[in-house]
């Protein structure tokens, strides 16, 4: 926690006592971390290298407990003046985290191993910080209030930061050890995000990688929120997220493609006109498989046929491509083993607008050793793929 500077004017006792809670808490950081934070000799003490690492971990988490993430250097902090900053425990920080992953009193205190009343008492400390109410209680449960929601996104990011600080110390005791958790949006990364993921768990042995799958929009919540650390996959023209940066990887062409033995496989001179009577197994709606796709009709002069099937499913459209006469718009690069396999056909129809597959973070995301690693591998392999 941290303590109050003493005034100049403060008694000598308190001035000591101060002091010596100032010593135990560094005693107890260092024995948690089993890292010296300090090299001590005759004239005081000196920060080691895992006491900046841990400190610039520290003041960010902070800053998001202050809601002031990306604070200049120099800055005095301003979490200093903040209540909630300077007096929560990560206890009452993770306690927030299952209620509004709960949205129940009984669901948290089970899941935290604690009775209802100990997470109501620190529920209620929370919200004497916050000065409003953080959920709305009814009797089918809690519901969070908008207040609730900004104090559950920054204690999210708070901590995010205070488990990479762990990672980082862990590698300066020699354990490649952390978490990683990768969100992708379908039918965009399979040569991307495999190889690289490959590369990392080499060099970081003991890091955990979760891959998850999801639509845009809750992927980019979850990013937001901290649940996520990177998402990869096709970008939007605009990123309307404050919060959040995207980067630029590559450009990927889209084709048309039918399984093998498809009448259309074989025909000859095959253009836009021979299949305005398909059916197709469409992207799904307001994505950019599916403008590209729309304009390809609109270009062709064809209309949208009605009832067609949409699938969010990379391994279920290629099921449906393999299984019936549909047609579907994928990349080349991601059915490169299917085309050799024999299983399905790339038809000779021109598909000119391309997509952009990136790589989407938090604005003010310092990324780990290994995360780091992680995206400079996306850079190169988005480079190679670009040629």
């Amino acid at each position: 926690m941290p303590l109050p500077p003493v005034p100049p004017s403060a008694p000598p006792r308190l001035a000591h006592l101060q002091r010596l809670r100032c010593a135990r808490a560094v005693e107890q950081l260092e024995s948690a971390t089993g890292l010296a934070l300090f090299h001590r000799h005759a004239r005081g003490m000196q920060a080691s290298q895992a006491s900046a690492a841990l400190l610039r971990r520290a003041e960010r988490a902070l800053a998001h407990l202050a809601g002031e993430p990306g604070r200049g250097a120099g800055q005095r902090p301003h979490w200093l003046a903040v209540p909630l900053a300077r007096g929560v425990s990560g206890a009452q920080l993770q306690t927030l985290v299952a209620l509004g992953r709960s949205l129940s009193l009984s669901a948290a205190a089970a899941e935290l191993d604690l009775s209802p009343a100990a997470v109501h008492q620190r529920l209620a400390q929370l919200e004497q910080w916050a000065g409003r109410a953080l959920f709305i209680r009814s009797r089918s449960g809690l519901r969070a209030t908008p207040a609730g929601e900004l104090m559950l996104t920054s204690a999210k990011r708070c901590l995010a930061e205070l488990a990479q600080a762990d990672e980082e110390l862990s590698l300066q005791c020699g354990r490649a050890i952390g978490r990683l958790v990768i969100g992708t949006l379908p039918f965009s990364t399979g040569l991307l995000l495999p190889r690289a993921i490959e590369e990392v768990l080499r060099l970081y042995p003991g890091m955990q990688i979760t891959v998850i799958d999801g639509t845009y929009p809750a992927l980019l919540q979850q990013l937001a929120q901290a649940d996520i650390d990177l998402m990869v996959g096709a970008l939007r023209p605009q990123l309307d997220h404050r919060d959040l940066a995207q980067e630029v990887l590559f450009r990927d062409r889209l084709a048309v493609f039918v399984r093998a033995g498809h009448r259309l496989a074989a025909r000859k001179a095959l253009r836009w006109a021979h299949l305005a009577d398909a059916q197709w197994v469409l992207p799904m709606p307001d994505t950019p498989a599916e403008a590209v796709f729309l304009q390809a009709l609109q270009e062709a002069g064809l209309p949208l046929q009605p009832g067609q099937l949409r699938v969010n499913s990379a391994v279920m459209m290629q099921a449906l491509l393999q299984d019936s006469d549909r047609l579907a718009l994928m990349s080349p690069r991601q059915l490169e083993r299917e085309v050799r396999a024999g299983l399905l056909v790339q038809l000779p129809v021109p598909v000119r607008t391309l997509r952009t597959i990136g790589v989407v973070q938090r604005a003010d995301y310092l990324p780990t050793p290994a995360a780091a690693h992680l995206l400079e591998l996306f850079r190169t392999m988005g480079r190679e793929l670009s040629r």
